[in-house]
């Protein structure tokens, strides 16, 4: 790990800064396998945001300026929080406040590790409340808003990786590329991609099935809906409520 990252960090746990993984560190844990390794986000606290900066910029981090990376990931886009740049190539390390997402602290679990080289304490959020915040973020904005548009990549892919086997797409290509070669619909081919749709049909059911179970505030049982609504494709993504009347 870079040093000036190490010693944020280290400050960090000395000064009893909640940091939360968001975006980039979040996506990667739930295995998403295009999820940058030397990007960090995290969610800070409203009230510890400003000496989480102090922190930060004494540890060595520079505050990003406009030309240094173009903005890419949701925060960014949104303008939120604080961003910097350190190492060769230039990497991000980007902490934004927690109230945008809307979490609030009871929502957040500690990250378990072995990784003693960690020199503080991370903290995640349960997939429900991830997903319940990604809506937030997204019907809020207007459908053509790039913040909403990589918002709603960013909630297909948690969707996709943490419960469906995203493995089937590939397998699924690799047969269309067998029976394209072969100019023919092997009945092997053909009775494996049935075996397929049907384990694809029963893991949808059980995400479906999760999502049921899962717990909202009182005042957001909707985000309930709307996630079985994606799951079993009903609406798309671009069918989301919005701010526009």
């Amino acid at each position: 790990m870079d040093q000036q990252v190490l010693r944020t960090l280290k400050g960090f746990g000395s000064s009893k800064i909640t940091i939360v993984e968001w975006e980039t560190p979040l996506l990667r844990r739930l295995g998403y396998p295009l999820a940058s390794n030397r990007d960090f986000i995290f969610l800070v606290p409203d009230n510890q945001l400003r000496k989480a900066n102090d922190i930060a910029t004494a540890s060595g981090l520079k505050l990003a300026k406009d030309d240094d990376l173009p903005a890419s990931y949701v925060s960014e886009v949104a303008k939120q929080g604080f961003r910097y740049v350190y190492g060769e190539p230039m990497n991000r390390f980007i902490l934004v406040p927690l109230s945008w997402a809307g979490i609030e602290r009871d929502e957040l679990t500690a990250i378990t590790t072995t990784d003693r080289s960690l020199p503080c304490t991370i903290w995640t959020v349960p997939l429900p409340a991830i997903c319940a915040a990604y809506l937030r973020i997204i019907t809020r904005e207007s459908r053509q808003s790039r913040v909403r548009l990589i918002a709603e990549g960013d909630l297909a892919n948690i969707i996709a990786y943490s419960m469906l086997d995203m493995s089937y797409e590939v397998d699924y290509m690799d047969d269309e590329a067998v029976g394209i070669w072969e100019g023919t619909e092997d009945e092997a081919v053909l009775a494996k991609r049935a075996e397929k749709a049907k384990k694809a049909a029963l893991e949808m059911e059980d995400a479906l099935n999760d999502i049921r179970g899962w717990n909202f505030r009182t005042n957001e049982d909707w985000t309930r809906d709307t996630l079985i609504q994606l799951v079993s494709a009903k609406i798309d993504y671009e069918q989301l409520p919005s701010n526009q009347a």
